[in-house]
C-alpha cells in the first residue's frame, strides 16, 4: 500500500499545480491497484464532473459498486450510455453488473453489443462463454468460442477454451483436433480411453524439468492426476493410488482426490473404502444427504470402523437430527469408551433430563439433582401403581 500512498501524494501535487489531466492519470492508476479506494474515486468524480460526463457516471457507478449498491450502479451506467451509447467501458461495466446481480441474459445482451462495436474485445468473448455455460447453453458457448478462435487465430487460449467445451459436451474428436495444451490433450485421450496415445504425452510431460519447480506445483499436481487416471484405465490400481497420493500431497485432499480413490477402490472390489471415499467426496461438495448414504454403506461393510461412525454422528447432527446422531455416538462409545463420545452423550442425556444415563456416560451430577431425580422417579412409580390399582 506504500505505492498507493505515494501515488496519492503525487496526484495531490499535480492538483496543486493545476495539472488535472495528470492527476486523473494517477488516480486511475490508483484504482487499478486498489479498486475500492474511495478517496481516489471521489477525486475522479470531481475531476470528471465538468470535463467528461460519461466518465463521471462510470466513476460514480464504481463508488456504488464499492458500497455494494448495485442497482444504483446500474442506473449510473445507463446514464453514461444515454450520453454515449457505444461506450465499450460502460457496456462492459453494465454487463458485469447484470452478471453479479444474476441477470445473465441481460448481461449476454450487453457483451454481444460490445462485439458488434468491436469484434476484437477478448474479454467480451470470455464473458459470453462463461454466461452461456452458466445458463446451460453449451451450443451457444461453443458458437462464441468458434468466433473467438476465428478472430484470434494465433491465440492458443481460445483454442483450448473451445477444446474444453467440446470435451465437456462429449465431442472428443473435435476437442482433440482443437486442443493445443498437452495436459488437455492427455485428459481428452484418457477420457476417450486412448491410453497409449495419452501415455506418450504424459511421458513427454514427465521430462519437462520446469514442471517440478516450486512455482509450478499446480501443474505437477495436474500431471499426477492424469497419471492416476491412466493407471486406473489400465486397471493397475495400486499405481493409480500411488499417483492420487502424490496429487494429494501437493493439493491437499479435495472432492476430486476422494472421487478418484472411490473409483479405484471400487475397481479393486473394496466396498468399504470405496463407500468411505464417496462419503468424503459428497461431504466436501456439501451434498450431505448423499454423504450420509455413502458413509452408511461404509458402516454396513465395516460396522466397527470408528471414523465412519463419527462422520455419521456429525453429519446427522449438522442435519439437525440429534437423536440419530446420538445413536452413532453410542456406537462410538461402545468401541473404546471414547471420551469425546461420552461427553457428548452425557450432555445430551442431561439436557433430556435422564440423569442416570447422563451419569453412565461420565457426566458429573450434583447430589441435589440426583435426589430430585430420585423423587421424580418415586413419584412416577406411585402414579404407575395407582393407575394399575384402579383396574
Amino acid at each position: 500500500m506504500t505505492d498507493v500512498h505515494n501515488l496519492h501524494q503525487a496526484a495531490n501535487d499535480e492538483l496543486i499545480k493545476g495539472n488535472d489531466e495528470k492527476a486523473i492519470e494517477i488516480y486511475t492508476k490508483i484504482i487499478e491497484l486498489a479498486p475500492g479506494d474511495e478517496v481516489a474515486l471521489s477525486q475522479l468524480m470531481e475531476l470528471y464532473l465538468e470535463r467528461d460526463k460519461v466518465m463521471y457516471y462510470i466513476t460514480r457507478a464504481n463508488v456504488n459498486i464499492v458500497q455494494q449498491k448495485y442497482e444504483h450502479a446500474i442506473n449510473d451506467v445507463k446514464k453514461a450510455l444515454n450520453l454515449e451509447s457505444q461506450s465499450i467501458e460502460a457496456l462492459r461495466k453494465l454487463g458485469r453488473l447484470y452478471k453479479v446481480t444474476g441477470k445473465n441474459l441481460r448481461a449476454v445482451d450487453e457483451f454481444l453489443k460490445i462485439l458488434d462495436i468491436d469484434a476484437n474485445q477478448k474479454d467480451a468473448y470470455i464473458e459470453l462463454i462463461d454466461l452461456y455455460t452458466k445458463e446451460n447453453s453449451p451450443e451457444s458457448a461453443i458458437g462464441i468460442a468458434k468466433k473467438a478462435v476465428a478472430n484470434f487465430a494465433q491465440d492458443s487460449e481460445f483454442k483450448n477454451i473451445l477444446a474444453n467445451l467440446y470435451f465437456k459436451s462429449g465431442d472428443y474428436k473435435n476437442a482433440l483436433e482443437t486442443a493445443e495444451d498437452d495436459f488437455l490433450k492427455a485428459k481428452i485421450l484418457l477420457q476417450d480411453e486412448q491410453n497409449d496415445s495419452a501415455k506418450e504425452i504424459l511421458n513427454k510431460l514427465k521430462e519437462d524439468k520446469n514442471m517440478y519447480k516450486e512455482s509450478n506445483k499446480e501443474q505437477l499436481a495436474a500431471y499426477y492426476l492424469l497419471e492416476a487416471q491412466y493407471y486406473y484405465n489400465k486397471k493397475e490400481f495400486d499405481e493409480a493410488l500411488n499417483y492420487v497420493e502424490k496429487y494429494t500431497d501437493l493439493s491437499l485432499p479435495n472432492a476430486l482426490s476422494f472421487q478418484m480413490k472411490a473409483l479405484i477402490y471400487e475397481g479393486m472390489g473394496d466396498e468399504f473404502k470405496s463407500s468411505y471415499n464417496w462419503g468424503y467426496c459428497y461431504k466436501v461438495r456439501k451434498r450431505f444427504d448423499e454423504a450420509i448414504v455413502e458413509f452408511t454403506h461404509a458402516h454396513n461393510a465395516k460396522p466397527d470402523d470408528k471414523n465412519t461412525l463419527i462422520e455419521l454422528a456429525n453429519l446427522y447432527a449438522n442435519n439437525g437430527e440429534k437423536f440419530a446422531s446420538m445413536e452413532y455416538w453410542k456406537k462410538v462409545y461402545e468401541i473404546d469408551k471414547d471420551k469425546r463420545a461420552g461427553q457428548i452423550l452425557g450432555d445430551f442425556y442431561y439436557e433430556q433430563g435422564d440423569l442416570r444415563l447422563a451419569e453412565y456416560y461420565g457426566k458429573t451430577i450434583e447430589k441435589k439433582s440426583q435426589k430430585e431425580a430420585a423423587y421424580e422417579d418415586e413419584g412416577l412409580l406411585e402414579k404407575i401403581i395407582k393407575l394399575f390399582s384402579k383396574k
